[in-house]
């Protein structure tokens, strides 16, 4: 390349730098005011507003559709049945000018039911026609077109995100194109369900929740919340995804129908983790009737201290991988005294994995804690079954206090993480009075001489 063209291009090359530099990058925060996603989202109707003859009264959509009219009363778009010529629209707040569907009906009107991505998903979908009425084709309305009609009111779940509604708005997650905010939210209310009241709530148990609201499809609730499970598929409650409020996800979050209208309200549904414990657990138990974690999972000191299932098993992960976090993680962030044991220099190898805290203790019952009289010596003797025997001679301590009365399970400073750094001081705890001059060095390690310690089939005293 001469000389001459790669002065230029190097010259190119900073020009278009620095005009890179200095022009304003947009932020996420322009990117979500107001004024962008009014852009992005233009009002439909915003020149038939500037028209009242293209509005029809409120009255008469109420004279064609009046069960409609009554289900738009109950829910929680009330405000719209009582519209006045200089406030909302009422029914055509949504639905767009009507005149012109009043002069003649077979003039097509917004329908949000044919929003793009609800007739692309159901293909043949079409609303039943009335008794006597031609069925009619409706127009497809695109879906940034229904959004912005939402959008007018309801603003601030963009602006101010609720859940992950700019995830599905925006098109950031799903690569096929933008939802709609009525492929989850019903504009009226089903008379067949509990009228809405903002009242209601909070729900601390299924009880609760199936008092008030009812049980809904579970395909209702992934349609919103794919991304907050997407393991459950594969966990041992995948069969709640099946279709039918027979399966449904109600079965540990309560009745989801007044969550659902009330645009996911947190308040509307029961959330496992804010329960009580005792109604936590009863949800479980719901189901785990059987098995031996179950059965002893009520005289359990974890059950007493307020520990729930769900405090370390994620139900929603696959089969076989429920626990929170690796054992030792998980077990350290109630036991953290105990965690910090197993960093001192002589330690069980648990921190390194070679050994977990369930190999001796077991967390959903009290049949295996370790200072109950033998479960200690049957624990350690899983590994160190030269040192539990059985002996002929045995020594005394492991059949009342167990292996734990010499040594500290967990870690210690001392070697064969004794309890006391010296063995003498240790041996006269339980044996005040010997045959020996304590006070010579000669007796100051008892188990020179006794080194079956731990028991012996040849002499009662533990000699060799």
């Amino acid at each position: 390349m001469r000389k001459g063209s790669l002065g230029a291009c190097a010259a190119a090359l900073c020009a278009a730098m620095a005009a890179g530099f200095l022009a304003p990058a947009q932020s996420d925060v322009d990117r979500w005011s107001e004024e962008a996603l009014r852009t992005r989202f233009p009002d439909p109707d915003t020149v038939a507003r500037k028209d009242d003859d293209l509005f029809a009264p409120n009255s008469e959509c109420k004279d064609c559709h009046e069960d409609r009219f009554k289900s738009l009363a109950s829910s929680f778009h009330e405000t719209l049945v009582k519209a006045k010529k200089d406030g909302p629209r009422g029914c055509q707040e949504c639905h767009g000018p009507g005149q012109a569907h009043v002069d003649d009906e077979e003039t097509p009107i917004r329908n949000p039911s044919f929003t793009a991505d609800i007739v692309a998903a159901a293909p043949s979908a079409e609303a039943p026609p009335k008794e006597g009425e031609t069925p009619r084709v409706h127009a497809t309305v695109p879906v940034a077109e229904m959004n912005a009609v939402c959008l007018r009111c309801h603003m601030e779940v963009l602006t101010k995100p609720v859940l992950e509604h700019r995830d599905w708005l925006a098109r950031t997650r799903d690569p096929s194109g933008t939802r709609s905010c009525v492929s989850c939210h019903s504009i009226h209310l089903d008379r067949s369900k509990p009228a809405y009241d903002p009242a209601v709530g909070p729900f601390t148990t299924i009880a609760q929740s199936s008092a008030k609201a009812e049980f809904v499809d579970p395909k209702l609730c992934t349609d919103c919340h794919t991304e907050f499970h997407p393991q459950m598929a594969r966990s041992g409650h995948a069969f709640l995804l099946k279709d039918g409020p027979e399966h449904a996800c109600g079965a540990c979050h309560g009745a989801g129908s007044l969550h659902a209208q009330s645009g996911g309200d947190p308040l509307k549904i029961v959330m496992p983790a804010k329960q009580k414990p005792v109604d936590a657990d009863a949800s479980c138990n719901a189901c785990h009737t059987k098995g031996r974690a179950t059965e002893k999972w009520t005289c359990a000191e974890h059950a007493r201290q307020g520990v729930t299932c769900i405090t370390c098993h994620d139900a929603n992960a696959p089969k076989g991988r429920t626990l929170r976090a690796p054992e030792f993680k998980l077990c350290g962030e109630c036991h953290i005294d105990v965690q910090a044991k197993f960093r001192i220099p002589n330690r069980h190898r648990v921190a390194s994995g070679r050994m977990e805290c369930s190999d001796c203790h077991d967390p959903h019952g009290n049949t295996d804690k370790i200072r109950d009289r033998d479960v200690a010596v049957r624990a350690c003797a899983a590994c160190h079954a030269d040192k539990t025997g059985p002996f002929l001679y045995d020594h005394g301590i492991k059949r009342t206090e167990g292996c734990v009365a010499c040594h500290e399970p967990h870690g210690s400073s001392n070697r064969r993480m004794l309890t006391y750094s010296r063995v003498k001081p240790l041996c006269m705890q339980c044996h005040p009075e010997t045959p020996h001059d304590i006070r010579k060095r000669e007796y100051d390690n008892c188990i020179s001489c006794h080194t079956e310690i731990h028991g012996s089939n040849l002499h009662r005293k533990f000699l060799k």
